[in-house]
């Protein structure tokens, strides 16, 4: 309540970008304090053995997780584990640094819950968030969400290496890693969701894989039945051990904010509540084509505990939200969790 009344109309005063940073850096400052962590422990986390999930090898204390995007630079995990996260998703992160796109690139969506991001994976690069990642106190399983450079084209030899190069060192650290083969936010080359391409892309970085650290593959949300079918089919083959579903998307289709406003913002991945019924019949997709073992983590417009059981009900074994948190403030983990402890009581 406290963040809907008084901090969110301040932020909102902000535009996206510049409101993240802002919070973002003050919090970065506070979490060196162990009674600050406390003090947003005692205030969000929930804590209940009913909550817990082992998929994968791992084992997550509760089901929901951070989405990549928020703490690309792995910055800010000691506040974030505290936050009552089960899990948290570093990056996404390149071979090399990355500036992102021009700015603004970050913008709001009100009347939808939603956002719209072309930030152009900007973080600081594999090798010192790889490093900061080894150095890490807290124990909540970390992910790493690995994409490719941008401006290096996607049908290329050098897009693959750029790939293998992040994930060598990624997989000395990380608890599992996510392969983005969707981002929206770079236009340069041909998709990795192409199939020829994906396969190439898989059969590069499987064999430095550990058998103690999953992989799991990303998809777009605007990916069609027959092409997901098919990228689904080539990764059960090459023995991924899961996926996320679903990334941001271009879309703009039955959206509620003014036609002026979309074009005048331009390009960018969608997220928030418009992809929610995208990303549950995607949980089902995925869960009907893979082996029961596989881990299917679902994102995209996971606002409530109401959402989040949905999910998991469908198939999902974890969820993860984002933009959600821009709406809703710190305490949704706790909401989430509260809630699907409550019912998983009573079931």
């Amino acid at each position: 309540m406290l963040y809907k009344k008084l901090l969110r109309p301040w932020l909102f005063r902000m535009d996206a970008e510049t409101a993240h940073h802002t919070v973002f850096n003050q919090v970065k400052k506070l979490q060196k304090s162990d009674a600050f962590l406390k003090l947003v422990h005692d205030f969000t986390a929930v804590k209940s053995a009913s909550l817990e999930v082992t998929t994968s090898g791992l084992t997550f204390p509760n089901p929901v997780g951070l989405a990549a995007g928020f703490d690309k630079n792995a910055e800010l995990m000691p506040v974030l584990a505290a936050s009552g996260f089960g899990f948290l998703e570093i990056g996404s992160i390149t071979a090399r640094k990355s500036e992102g796109n021009p700015k603004p690139r970050m913008f709001r969506l009100p009347a939808d819950r939603a956002l719209i991001n072309r930030m152009g994976l900007n973080n600081e690069g594999a090798e010192p968030v790889t490093q900061r990642l080894s150095e890490r106190s807290i124990s909540l399983p970390v992910g790493v969400n690995i994409a490719k450079t941008p401006g290096i084209h996607k049908d290329t030899d050098s897009s693959i290496q750029d790939y293998v190069f992040s994930f060598r060192l990624a997989v000395e650290t990380a608890d599992y890693i996510t392969l983005n083969i969707s981002c929206p936010n770079t236009g340069d080359g041909k998709s990795f969701e192409d199939p020829e391409l994906f396969r190439k892309l898989l059969e590069a970085v499987l064999p430095h894989r550990l058998s103690s650290v999953p992989v799991f593959v990303k998809f777009s949300a605007d990916t069609g039945d027959k092409e997901l079918d098919e990228l689904i089919r080539i990764s059960e083959e090459l023995k991924v051990d899961g996926y996320v579903a679903v990334n941001t998307s271009n879309t703009r289709s039955g959206l509620k904010t003014a036609n002026e406003l979309l074009t005048k913002i331009g390009n960018g991945g969608l997220s928030g509540i418009p992809l929610q019924k995208n990303a549950d019949e995607r949980v089902v997709f995925i869960r009907e084509r893979v082996e029961p073992q596989k881990t299917v983590i679902s994102v995209g417009g996971i606002f409530t505990g109401e959402d989040a059981l949905r999910r998991l009900n469908a198939g999902a074994n974890l969820i993860q939200v984002y933009t959600a948190l821009v709406y809703e403030g710190p305490q949704l983990p706790g909401k989430i969790n509260a809630y699907l402890r409550n019912r998983l009581n009573r079931t």
